[in-house]
């Protein structure tokens, strides 16, 4: 992150943040909700300021601490109905060149990073390289001009904190 000036003359493809959201979620009154994370209120806050909906997104980078969040993150974000996440990731539609939803092309954090190197900010890294067109070519994502950020750290079950980006190349 940088100025305005200092961005120009780096001579490199711009990324403006469009809209952020953050949101905490633990215990309500002692019960424990594993059905819902704290995406439910940071992402719907991210789109509000950025002026944009899920449908709008060309790539989501969200971090993949389990496979179980992948699937919590993209229906509370709203790129799909609750309860739809597994049948919209088992139609294909994270894979990069053929989906709806192009997504963690880096690898995620499963494959590179999780637990020793913590991903949060490898979700802001690749989103920005896809939306400069510097991702690998195998899997750079055609015309993406609006990209999602988000990731939640905590435990899962009792506490947790979640934080949503949306960027565009500008």
């Amino acid at each position: 992150m940088t100025s305005p000036e200092v961005a120009k003359s780096l001579k490199r493809p711009l990324v403006k943040v469009m809209g952020a959201g953050e949101a905490p979620k633990g215990q309500m009154g002692g019960d424990v909700n594993l059905t819902y994370s704290g995406a439910r209120w940071s992402g719907p806050t991210a789109f509000a300021e950025a002026g944009v909906t899920p449908k709008d997104i060309k790539y989501a980078s969200i971090y993949d601490s389990f496979t179980i969040t992948v699937l919590m993150q993209i229906e509370d974000l709203g790129f799909c109905e609750k309860g739809q996440g597994g049948k919209f990731v088992s139609d294909g539609n994270l894979i990069s060149g053929v989906g709806k939803l192009p997504f963690n092309t880096d690898g995620g954090g499963l494959c590179n990073n999780h637990p020793a190197n913590r991903g949060g900010i490898t979700k802001v890294i690749e989103a920005v390289r896809q939306l400069r067109g510097e991702a690998h070519p195998k899997v750079q994502v055609k015309n993406c001009d609006i990209a999602l950020a988000h990731g939640t750290g905590g435990s899962l079950g009792v506490r947790h904190g979640s934080a949503t980006l949306i960027m565009e190349r500008v």
